[in-house]
């Protein structure tokens, strides 16, 4: 019977073992994959095809064009699979990425892309109308810039990234979702921007 249990016992933590061992295996081919994706978006250019899209903006906005002229952009793109609505809302409510905007003169530019459907873009609408979300939105109704960007993954976690001058990939991840992410954006705008910004400073404004 002794004899028994030990056996039972070395069985249950070869188990244990076995299945720590999946785990860290399938921890770590997800890594590998994501690490993949991520190389694969800053292996191109990403184009943003701003004149083929609708911009929801003033003329003043419109004209001046501060997109084209930034020198790190945070796009945020919403498929039609994700509430583009809510989504804005939260982003409105945040005054970091905008403090950022307004302390840079626009040379760090957050560039919102929603591909909504009908029904989406009647609430978008809406909100834009009520000023409930971000002025300035690029509205691609034929998904125009996942054509012209297949290097894109289509998993949402890839749709927040940083882009520099050259519309290069320098970091993909949405601060406003990860303070670490947050830090690494904050701190290649300052790097890239020559110039230092206080969250605290900026969250209490």
């Amino acid at each position: 019977m002794k004899l028994y249990k030990n056996r039972m016992r070395k069985v249950g933590c070869f188990l244990l073992l076995a299945m720590g061992c999946y785990h860290l295996t399938a921890c770590n081919s997800r890594k590998a994959e994501v690490q993949k994706k991520v190389e694969q978006m800053q292996a191109s250019v990403i184009t943003v095809p701003y004149e083929q899209m609708e911009c929801w903006a003033t003329d003043t906005v419109i004209s001046d064009s501060p997109w084209n002229k930034a020198k790190l952009k945070l796009v945020h793109y919403v498929d039609s699979a994700t509430c583009s609505s809510c989504y804005l809302q939260k982003v409105a409510l945040n005054t970091l990425l905008f403090g950022i905007e307004r302390l840079s003169n626009n040379e760090f530019y957050n560039v919102f892309i929603i591909t909504p459907d009908s029904k989406a873009k009647e609430t978008l609408k809406s909100k834009y109308q009520g000023k409930q979300i971000p002025q300035t939105i690029f509205v691609d109704t034929v998904n125009i810039f996942m054509k012209a960007n297949p290097n894109i993954p289509p998993e949402s976690m890839f749709h927040t990234f940083l882009l520099d001058e050259n519309n290069k990939v320098v970091l993909v991840g949405n601060p406003m979702l990860n303070n670490k992410i947050e830090d690494m954006m904050i701190s290649i705008l300052e790097e890239k921007l020559g110039r230092k910004f206080s969250i605290e400073k900026i969250n209490n404004e």
